[in-house]
């Protein structure tokens, strides 16, 4: 069945683009004067047009922000085709788990690292727990798809996510101020002011709020759960001390408080949960609270639960002359954070953790841009440094059935982590045009990496040895990434082009080890060749843009993390295997249509047919190929029409987005329990612009959808169903008001 489903999706998808390519562009002459706007982006690291770069890129601009109300990277998923993002729920800092084209990760812990790079103005941001960026000061988003290793390098396997936010400018006093209320609580207040105190000096500053009471009631505990209190401070500054030169500064503080009990309890009858604790899932697709907006969690009294994060980032840029210029990019992120959950989402004490943690990375990026007659090319040296300490306190409730301990009793079991990384690049990407419609792209990377693991454990002595802080575990990788591709510009609106693209996925140290077996035997890195053919074109003189791609990844050594039962520790351990290989096929198509001048009609297509050709279940030797790759829908899809027009002396804008995601799993074996089937979502949003003065109506989810977005197997394994399965569920239906002024 799935192989028809899959099958009948791509020949409509094929019969959609074949369609639209026989338009004829003459169809609407009359109205040549009707064009879209031009779209630039900073894909490949310098300014080029969306319709000229050849690879996969979505782009968002600041006008399409302004209409879109985005609450942060999630919201922003339907922009883009084969791209699934979602807040598992696993803590402050909304930790994220994206996958662009079925290539993704899920884990709470900070040493597993991303395979969808975030880069937020120039910087890459290495952990899942602060790439959740709120949408706030936005003025681009870009989502590149497909292994990005020769620009962005490590970590970008899937694809890169690349933002731009507000700078400060050099048109005099002018700033921003926002207001808003909404459902469950919801508060907003937004405030940028820029200033241009010389010539040669501007600087610019804002701060944003964000409230939210939460959504979810608590059975346990008599009341509402989940509230969130959000605030950034964001000073900078750009500088022009020569014609030439120009260095821009900004510094981020953010402080985020909130409710972490937002888990549910989905255990089966053969999970322990179930058949020896009694707290069972009342169904397949029902938590044991009945709701999936009603928790159980005991957390009481509350605790402190905060994530607080602070970021410098430095972009130096000399134009020595028309040819060349030097970029220089620092950036230093840190998280500091607080979290007590309660992770058996039940009214008992069984699992629940302490997890105080830091996180601190600084990078630098030196690149050389050269844009001759026939060749250009970007040349560089990267660095990055990164530390992670957690200090994990576990509370384990169930020691009676797997220890033989008396009921009730509760075994505090503590664990520190510290955690390196230092990495190091050489990179080159280059264009040759070898005729007026031929060009040549030939680009590559040589990294290495260099990581540290060490452990405190009462329950693994043989660590005072080998993997303490004084003498942590250490493994070396290297890796090349080339990059091979061509385009052929048939006309001013067509071009073709072909794509050979690596990527890699860092090796590394389970962080969560409950044994020293574990703690010590590093996994290897993950690559996935990408090959690819596209056309990106415009039709009707300029009124339709239609850019498509087909592809094809071969995913080797694929890293598989899970939760596995031990008899050591806290019962539990999370191990990472290089256990697979799998291969990815697909389709992906994105449109933007103007009818008239009044309405614009959006969206996209994406199609995936991820399957695993080897899986082999080490432990067991099972033959696991059979079972679905996690985050990989066959299909997503987005329509959105937008309709604009004079309503007094005004302008009016309303905007609806319709965005359908196929079958997912979230867990490793497929537990029917976490899958979330086929969905959809639809926002909107009306406002009305009065000189510079805006007020809005908007809402998200406004048809609810409950859908799960998240899932997790603990202790599960082949033959062994596991202790329990959590889930998360996606934020109901939201909608408010906003009112904004511009001065």
């Amino acid at each position: 069945m799935k192989i028809t489903k899959r099958f009948g999706y791509m020949t409509l998808a094929s019969s959609m683009a074949a369609s639209l390519l026989l338009i004829p562009t003459h169809t609407f002459a009359q109205e040549e004067e009707l064009v879209l706007e031009e779209v630039t982006v900073t894909a490949r690291k310098r300014v080029e047009n969306l319709q000229e770069v050849g690879l996969s890129v979505s782009a968002l601009s600041d006008k399409d922000l302004e209409i879109r109300f985005d609450v942060d990277l999630q919201t922003l998923q339907n922009a883009s085709p084969n791209l699934v993002i979602d807040d598992i729920q696993q803590g402050p800092g909304s930790p994220a788990a994206m996958s662009i084209r079925g290539v993704g990760t899920t884990d709470v812990e900070k040493n597993f690292d991303p395979t969808v790079g975030v880069v937020i103005d120039g910087v890459f941001i290495g952990v899942n727990s602060g790439m959740m960026l709120k949408a706030i000061d936005l003025q681009s988003v870009e989502v590149l798809r497909g292994p990005q290793g020769t620009l962005f390098g490590r970590n970008s396997i899937g694809g890169v996510i690349n933002v731009t936010r507000g700078k400060p400018d050099f048109d005099g006093f002018s700033g921003l101020a926002v207001a808003g209320l909404g459902n469950n609580g919801h508060v907003q207040a937004d405030a940028f002011v820029n200033f241009t105190v010389t010539d040669t000096f501007a600087f610019r500053l804002g701060g944003a709020l964000r409230q939210s009471d939460g959504w979810f009631y608590n059975t346990t505990l008599k009341r509402d759960v989940g509230e969130m209190d959000y605030t950034i401070i964001s000073p900078s500054f750009t500088w022009k001390p020569t014609e030439d030169i120009e260095i821009y500064y900004r510094y981020d503080q953010t402080t985020q408080e909130q409710d972490a009990n937002t888990l549910l309890n989905v255990a089966q009858p053969d999970q322990v949960w179930c058949f020896y604790y009694n707290q069972c899932a009342q169904s397949v697709t029902v938590p044991q609270t009945g709701d999936r907006y009603t928790v159980a969690q005991n957390d009481d009294p509350p605790y402190q639960t905060y994530f607080d994060t602070k970021t410098h980032i430095i972009n130096a840029t000399w134009e020595i002359n028309e040819q060349y210029d030097v970029v220089y990019v620092f950036g230093d992120f840190s998280t500091d954070e607080e979290v007590y959950q309660d992770w058996d989402a039940t009214a008992l004490t069984l699992y629940h953790t302490d997890r105080p943690a830091t996180w601190d990375q600084q990078s630098h990026e030196l690149r050389l841009n050269y844009a001759g007659d026939r060749l250009s090319y970007t040349a560089g040296l990267y660095y990055w440094d990164a530390d992670y300490h957690i200090d994990l306190y576990s509370y384990i409730g169930f020691g009676d059935f797997l220890f033989g301990l008396p009921a009730g009793t509760v075994l505090e079991v503590p664990q520190s982590v510290w955690q390196t990384t230092k990495s190091k690049a050489i990179f080159v990407e280059a264009d040759y045009r070898l005729t007026d419609n031929w060009t040549l792209t030939v680009g590559g990377r040589y990294t290495k990496d260099k990581k540290t693991n060490a452990y405190e454990d009462p329950l693994m002595p043989e660590l005072e040895e080998l993997g303490g802080p004084d003498n942590p575990f250490k493994k070396s990788w290297d890796e090349f990434t080339p990059k091979l591709g061509v385009r052929y510009q048939m006309n001013d609106d067509l071009m073709f082009y072909g794509l050979y693209s690596k990527g890699f996925r860092a090796g590394g140290f389970s962080g969560r080890a409950g044994t020293y077996e574990a703690a010590s035997i590093p996994y290897d890195p993950e690559t996935v060749d990408n090959y690819e053919l596209g056309m990106k074109s415009e039709w009707m003189g300029g009124r339709l843009r239609l850019n498509a791609s087909v592809f094809t990844m071969d995913y080797k050594d694929k890293q598989e993390e899970g939760s596995v039962p031990t008899s050591q520790g806290t019962g539990q351990q999370t191990v990472v295997l290089n256990a697979a290989q799998a291969t990815i096929r697909g389709m992906e198509v994105d449109f933007n249509w103007l009818f008239t001048e009044n309405f614009r009609l959006e969206g996209n297509l994406g199609l995936l047919d991820a399957s695993f050709d080897e899986w082999i279940d080490p432990p067991t030797g099972t033959d696991l190929t059979y079972l679905d790759l996690r985050r990989a829908p066959d299909m997503t899809a987005t329509v959105s029409p937008v309709l604009t027009f004079e309503l007094g002396n005004g302008l009016l804008t309303a905007r609806a987005a319709w965005h359908y995601v196929d079958d997912i799993e979230y867990t490793i074996l497929n537990a029917p329990q976490a899958q979330a089937p086929a969905h959809s979502t639809v926002d909107a949003s009306l406002v009305y612009t009065l000189n510079n003065l805006s007020v809005s109506l908007w809402g998200l989810n406004l048809n609810d959808d409950d859908s799960w977005q998240q899932g997790y197997d603990v202790g599960a394994a082949v033959g062994f169903a596991g202790l329990w399965t959590y889930t998360a569920v996606r934020p109901p239906r939201a909608y408010g008001v906003n009112v904004s002024y511009r001065f």
